[in-house]
């Protein structure tokens, strides 16, 4: 019992994507500093003016952040500001915009859409992360990527605190009906293209809710979503064949990053009593039915760690950037070509 006791710290400990840190405030600016705006929707509860708590909330909360980028950026990391904020050591939110309703929130992406490109691209964060290290790390994957796409922060009440794991897991099934309400606010808008992009346990919300939407024969907003990306994710292997199976389309591509050597999903699945989780399967027969493509990133030794590597290595980054069009199937192919070749 004991030993059992402790490899289950020791797993929510490894599988937890990040601390509790914060929004910081600086509405100065500095040299040299580059802002991404993150678009934001989130089922947390309020906790202050520019910040959202663990708490779960039924009501959609819109807004957009004004992320403030330093010179001194490293690829792949978010230099977290300590005591004294500095926009020219630090990432620090330069402005906040609130929306009061999906429709006000849906004008504004029809207005970013118009001044970029017509892909909007959802990210849906991890186990264990709060609002702070979810809208920070998109504004560094998007930052990195030299991407010009509009961005949305779908960020569900995950707690901030690695000892509730089973929370969690209830919040994933809590949150499914602000991601679809989220999908269809954005397909309404002058959007040609719509990539969902999850990490880890968040890859199990986006599952559940595209099963959801194909349940309720809402075939017009699956037409909507040109691509899914998922990034280590941590769910059992039988349950994703019963997910996949019942979304119809299945969107083209739908891409898997994952590796045999992820130490949270190993701890995830010797937990659960199974020999794998997705992230670990590389590409299977089940994969290949459903139409599904695995990037391994096995031998991908930079970034932060086998679970984040492939959103936190610079490695990867720079090969993304390179591609003319990576949500395109057949860069996919490429893609694995490249990192293999890096890796060896």
């Amino acid at each position: 019992m004991f030993v059992r006791a402790v490899a289950l710290l020791l797993a929510v400990t490894l599988m937890a994507c990040s601390g509790p840190e914060r929004i910081d405030f600086v509405p100065t600016d500095s040299a040299n500093t580059t802002t991404r705006e993150i678009f934001v929707a989130t089922t947390r509860q309020a906790d202050g003016p520019t910040d959202f708590s663990a708490k779960r909330t039924s009501r959609l909360n819109y807004a957009r952040y004004d992320i403030s980028i330093p010179p001194i950026h490293v690829e792949g990391k978010i230099e977290w500001p300590g005591r004294n904020p500095n926009p020219a050591t630090d990432f620090v939110t330069k402005n906040v915009t609130p929306y009061d309703s999906a429709l006000t929130f849906g004008r504004a992406l029809n207005a970013n859409a118009a001044r970029n490109t017509d892909t909007a691209i959802i990210y849906v964060h991890g186990y264990n992360t709060s609002f702070a290290e979810g809208t920070y790390r998109l504004a560094q994957i998007s930052h990195d990527m030299q991407d010009r796409n509009t961005v949305i922060h779908y960020s569900w009440p995950a707690t901030e605190n690695s000892l509730e794991y089973i929370r969690d897991r209830d919040s994933i099934l809590f949150a499914r009906d602000g991601l679809e309400s989220l999908i269809k606010t954005v397909a309404d808008q002058g959007f040609g293209n719509i990539v969902i992009v999850a990490h880890s346990v968040g890859s199990s919300l986006v599952t559940e809710t595209l099963r959801q939407i194909s349940l309720q024969s809402k075939s017009r907003l699956s037409h909507r979503i040109g691509g899914v990306i998922l990034i280590a994710p941590d769910i059992d292997t039988d349950l994703f064949e019963t997910q996949i199976s019942r979304i119809d389309p299945m969107p083209n591509p739908f891409v898997v990053f994952g590796s045999a050597e992820d130490p949270a999903l190993r701890l995830s699945a010797f937990l659960s009593g199974r020999a794998n989780r997705v992230g670990q399967l590389k590409d299977t027969e089940t994969l290949r039915r459903y139409g599904v493509q695995f990037v391994d990133v096995t031998d991908v030794k930079d970034g932060e760690s086998g679970h984040s590597v492939a959103i936190t290595s610079p490695t990867i980054l720079s090969i993304l950037r390179e591609l003319p069009d990576p949500n395109r199937t057949n860069d996919v192919t490429v893609l694995q070509k490249r990192i293999d070749d890096v890796s060896r």
